[in-house]
């Protein structure tokens, strides 16, 4: 974290900052906050929520479930994947909204509510062991596909270790290069893989809308929409990715805070927003479409052959889908790729939802709000994810299975975090904000998409406690 003498010096380094050298009756020096350009090197210099947000999504939801789903059920659960996106849409676009223009985390809002909301985040955040697990398993069926002298549940636990003594140390800048060009070759090899083995257009274009879910796929159909794009849960995360992105009106709080009158050039926000828009649009669309691709490549490669991902041999069973289609020699492109990817969920996972622990641990004993206080309840949180994860993968190492269940749970727990983005949304935007508040159709929208996810979540439980 960045001390405020940091912060300070931070400011003054900003290109899009200058001091004014005269003081006002005592009021401290000018800032004059100078308008983000929106440009295409503008643009991917703003990515960077909204790519962390898809980052968890292309993982477990993409690897596991969509070719899975493909190899069990051909295309039958493919229209779930749009679904899915349009459904959840708002309650990623709202939370990054809110940090955007009223300056400060979502979480804020969450408390204007009551206390409830960080017993719920608190206890989402336990249950989340089960997604840790799941994630570090099917990491570790990639890399035990590639190096089987360990066993699988020491590769995961080794996965586990290595992403909190990573953070820990904070090094994690020196990988993120190279993890982000695997996971750019990953996702390349999959829509190029797409593009080889796609079937005629009439064979899935149909699937796209919506049917009940086959016989025995009631699991799947709730994992699917409990992790495509990536969990509900990720949107407080987002926002608190995009305060330390220091955008739009974070920049301006935080030099008020410096004690510094901030003027604003005339399209700062306007030009905030729309980069924004275009990190969350592209991410989200490039997201989808990977997902997609995954389904198909499992429909067309496995399910001809009846061979499903699952077990330790998950990571072969993966890998297969490419071989198959390229040949042997794109086999360590593919674990490298898939491993980034994973690796990339798990250490996403490990500092966000830590962080959400940590803001609901402080918000409802205001004496833990210190520095030191902060750092442990930040570390012993990713302690006991490493030992009550450890706990799960010896207990249950089946990477698909653990990472179903984490799914279902992810979805039982979506509607009301979405809620809260709405109403945080909706009660705390000013009058000044008024330019940036969503318009009725994206209300309705976001509306559509949490009792969607309710009834989903309802009609899950019947299919599998009461049918």
């Amino acid at each position: 974290m960045s001390t405020a003498s940091d912060l300070e010096t931070d400011n003054l380094t900003d290109p899009l900052v200058r001091e004014e050298e005269t003081e006002l009756a005592g009021k401290g020096k000018v800032i004059t906050l100078d308008a983000p350009g929106t440009g295409a090197r503008d643009t991917w210099r703003a990515m960077g929520p909204g790519i962390a947000a898809a980052m968890t999504g292309i993982g477990a939801s993409h690897i596991m479930h969509g070719p899975t789903a493909g190899a069990q059920y051909e295309y039958a659960l493919l229209w779930i994947i749009p679904f899915a996106y349009l459904m959840k849409y708002c309650a990623f676009e709202f939370a990054h909204r809110y940090t955007l223009v009223r300056g400060e985390s979502i979480m804020e809002a969450y408390g204007r509510v009551g206390k409830w909301p960080f017993w719920y985040l608190g206890f989402q955040s336990l249950v989340n062991t089960f997604g840790i697990a799941g994630r570090a398993l099917g990491c570790a069926a990639l890399l035990w596909a590639a190096f089987p002298f360990l066993p699988l549940e020491i590769w995961a636990l080794v996965i586990l270790v290595a992403c909190v003594g990573i953070l820990w140390a904070g090094k994690y800048a020196a990988l993120e290069g190279a993890v982000k060009i695997a996971i750019i070759v990953f996702a390349g090899a999959s829509l190029i893989a797409f593009l080889l083995q796609m079937p005629s257009p009439s064979e899935y274009m149909g699937r796209l809308l919506p049917t009940l879910p086959p016989i025995g796929a009631a699991i799947l159909f709730g994992a699917m929409f409990g992790y495509f794009p990536t969990t509900v849960e990720v949107s407080p995360m987002q926002s608190n990715w995009a305060v330390d992105k220091k955008t739009g009106m974070v920049k301006v709080r935080e030099l008020e805070r410096q004690g510094y009158k901030v003027d604003l050039a005339p399209n700062y926000m306007r030009n905030y927003f729309t980069l924004f828009k275009r990190d969350m649009n592209i991410s989200y669309i490039i997201s989808m479409l990977t997902g997609i691709a995954f389904l198909i490549v499992g429909a067309v490669v496995l399910f001809p052959k009846g061979i499903v991902p699952a077990k330790a041999e998950m990571g072969t069973t993966i890998a297969f889908m490419y071989t198959e289609t390229f040949g042997a020699w794109i086999f360590p492109v593919i674990i490298a790729g898939g491993v980034s990817a994973l690796f990339s969920t798990v250490f996403t996972y490990f500092d966000g939802q830590a962080r959400i622990f940590e803001e609901c641990c402080v918000r409802l004993n205001s004496v833990w709000d210190e520095p030191r206080m902060r750092k442990l309840l930040y570390r012993g949180f990713q302690v006991l994810w490493v030992i009550a994860g450890a706990a799960i993968i010896y207990g249950l190492p089946r990477p698909i299975f653990v990472v179903q269940i984490a799914s279902v749970l992810a979805l039982l727990f979506s509607p009301v975090i979405y809620w809260l983005n709405i109403r945080a949304v909706k009660e705390n935007f000013t009058e000044q904000d008024a330019e940036f508040l969503p318009s009725k159709l994206m209300f309705t929208w976001a509306w559509c998409g949490t009792i969607g996810l309710g009834i989903i979540s309802l009609y899950v439980l019947y299919l599998q406690f009461l049918s």
